[in-house]
């Protein structure tokens, strides 16, 4: 099966990025996961039993080719997908077990107890899960006690005071006796004192997070048993673990093991599982720098360390790299053939992805003329015709693949290509209470029930008032995709001496027009070439940028419609703007150039690539309109090739 990731553009809107994808990825995979347990019906093979079983979460293992990216745990979105929708799960070897919530809390509250005059720690150890004291009464409190922290003697209190006063009462008595009983009982006795254990165990994937909490017990336990010196000796070993993003080894999943698996496809070696999905889409299929050299003949081995590599091993990069891309092809093949009865691989509709999946591509995607010949899958819903749904208006994509049961250009099989409806994506983490039967007593609900009941209808209401947005803004880049139509003529002018084989790129246009925005109209060639080189070591532009843009801006000055501009009594640049539309859209924009003459104002928009995208002149006839709008003035739109 081939799971498309359903948002794949980024805010220019022209091509697929990764970031985009590995955002919306594992809610896909979420939504995909709870269809497939609680609507598809399907059935699996155990090894135990002869007939087949309906599938359950112990059946699914999401496999990742790596578990943390350059900005932390790649596991976490997936986890989070899952408990949005109550799906049990294991973490293997996961290394996020210090950014869990519950975890969290506990070390504030151990934090709380060392440190009693740390009113910040106190204050989230209030505040957080443990004693959850209400934001009014810790103001209170403030306001008529002072710092947080526990009297011997207290003035009368009201019962909002009460409260913080007798958690701040169980904190005291907690950091008196933290050094004369061991670590475990301290924090066991946090737990009792605000009875954590209940109120964990009735949250979403209660029975991961008590788990989690009582693995903080055994940490402490293992840290006495080797030494502990000091309740604040274990405080400091969490924090440091926490910053290393180190946690206790998971112990190896065996069948039986309740829950959706999470692992790396180097802990799944030699295991198998009924259904198998493939997670981090956009892993690279090679690093790159090869990840290490070494020969036994020479005594060498060379990696890199600190981002820089060794001589040995830049030497024989290409054959290094070669042998890296090898290995990620062996690794691909390990993790496609963990499944025994369902593979679910990662795809895009749009484009065929180049990491670390890159070798099932063709046996995944069907020949370009059929990729719009979805057939009906046989035990799936209803698709529609899309797998993308974020692609914007003006982008024609007709080589993207449609769902359904498609035959890929290599081999005799067919693969399913799901389509992700976007009302089962974006589910939020539902707190409270796991399951409504505790409010009903011998079949009857009682008045707490109802009540609750009529809570959630009102905030169910006010959730979707609140979505509505009452302010709309966009930029005008992005309508103009969306929007292409204006009253105004855009007229095409290019500067006479434009260079063909200057400098191309993002950096160069910006230089251009960093240079335009702050050059005098009338200025001389050296004092273009000054601003040149001073922009461009802001813009980190070579050498060859500078001064291909020092030459198309003097070239520009000449032109007659800057040097109309300079005479002009009333000239703007780099002006922003800011236009409602007739749809009560909010436009943002930045104008390049405007100036007034007798006949109205002329809008310049600079380009220094091609002045024959659509959006260029749809972009600029907004612009016009919202000058006439501003001004009650006509408004002439020009796009000047630089």
């Amino acid at each position: 099966m081939a799971l498309p990731a359903p948002r794949l553009y980024g805010e220019r809107g022209d091509k697929p990025v990764n970031y985009k994808i590995e955002d919306s990825y594992p809610d896909a995979v979420g939504a995909w996961i709870d269809w497939l347990l609680r609507e598809s019906g399907w059935k699996i093979s155990e090894r135990d039993r002869d007939a087949p079983v309906p599938v359950e979460a112990r059946h699914v293992c999401l496999l990742f080719k790596r578990m943390r990216g350059w900005d932390g745990d790649l596991t976490r979105p997936y986890v989070r997908a899952l408990e949005a929708r109550r799906i049990p799960h294991v973490l293997v070897g996961g290394r996020s077990f210090h950014a869990r919530e519950e975890v969290l809390a506990m070390r504030t509250g151990a934090r709380a107890i060392e440190w009693p005059d740390d009113e910040l720690s106190v204050f989230a150890t209030l505040r957080g899960p443990l004693f959850a004291v209400g934001d009014d009464s810790l103001l209170l409190w403030r306001e008529r006690q002072g710092r947080l922290r526990s009297r011997r003697e207290m003035p009368p209190l009201s019962p909002q005071e009460t409260e913080v006063a007798e958690a701040l009462a169980v904190l005291d008595e907690l950091h008196r006796k933290r050094n004369r009983r061991p670590i475990a009982e301290t924090i066991g006795r946090l737990l009792d004192a605000t009875r954590a254990h209940a109120g964990i165990a009735i949250r979403p994937a209660g029975e991961q997070a008590l788990a989690n909490v009582l693995r903080v017990l055994e940490l402490a336990r293992r840290f006495e048993a080797v030494g502990a010196s000091s309740f604040r000796a274990f405080v400091d070993r969490l924090e440091a673990e926490a910053e290393r993003g180190e946690a206790a080894e998971a112990p190896v999943v065996e069948e039986g093991t309740e829950g959706v698996r999470i692992m790396s496809v180097h802990k799944a070696k030699g295991l198998e599982f009924p259904v198998v999905v493939l997670c981090d889409p956009c892993a690279p299929a090679v690093p790159r720098t090869p990840s290490r050299l070494v020969d036994p003949g020479r005594g060498v081995w060379a990696m890199p360390l600190a981002g820089c590599a060794p001589a040995e091993l830049l030497a024989d990069r290409d054959a290094l790299l070669q042998r890296d891309r090898e290995e990620v092809t062996r690794v691909a093949y390990v993790a496609a053939t963990r499944a025994r009865d369902v593979l679910v691989v990662p795809v895009t509709g749009d484009d065929e992805p180049k990491g670390w999946l890159e070798p099932l591509n063709l046996a995944l995607y069907p020949a370009p003329l059929e990729r719009r010949l979805g057939r009906p899958a046989p035990g799936c819903p209803p698709f529609g015709k899309e797998t993308v749904l974020d692609r914007p208006g003006g982008l024609l994509a007709p080589l993207s693949v449609s769902p359904g049961l498609h035959t890929p250009q290599a081999g005799a099989h067919d693969v399913v290509w799901w389509d992700t409806q976007e009302r089962a994506l974006e589910r939020e983490v539902e707190g409270g209470l796991r399951s409504h039967d505790l409010l009903v007593e011998d079949g009857v609900a009682r008045p707490t029930a109802e009540a609750h009941a009529r809570w959630q209808a009102q905030r169910a209401r006010t959730a979707q008032s609140g979505a509505v947005p009452s302010l709309k803004v966009e930029t005008a880049t992005a309508r103009s995709i969306a929007a292409p139509g204006g009253p105004a003529e855009v007229a095409l002018e290019t500067v006479a001496s434009r260079e063909p084989d200057r400098p191309r790129g993002r950096r160069f246009g910006t230089l251009v027009h960093a240079v335009l925005a702050e050059i005098d109209l009338r200025a001389a060639p050296d004092a273009v070439q000054r601003a040149a080189a001073a922009q461009g070591r802001i813009a980190g532009a070579s050498a060859e940028e500078i001064s291909a843009a020092a030459r198309a801006v003097g070239a520009a000055l000449q032109h007659p419609l800057l040097q109309a501009a300079a005479g002009s009594d009333e000239c703007r640049r780099e002006e922003p703007l800011l236009h409602r539309l007739a749809d009560g859209t909010l436009l943002e924009g930045v104008v390049d150039l405007a100036f007034r003459e007798a006949a109205g104002w002329t809008v310049v928009d600079f380009k220094t690539d091609a002045t024959d995208r659509p959006q260029y002149a749809a972009q600029l006839r907004l612009y016009c309109a919202a000058v006439e709008a501003a001004t009650g003035l006509a408004a002439r739109a020009v796009l000047l090739a630089v």
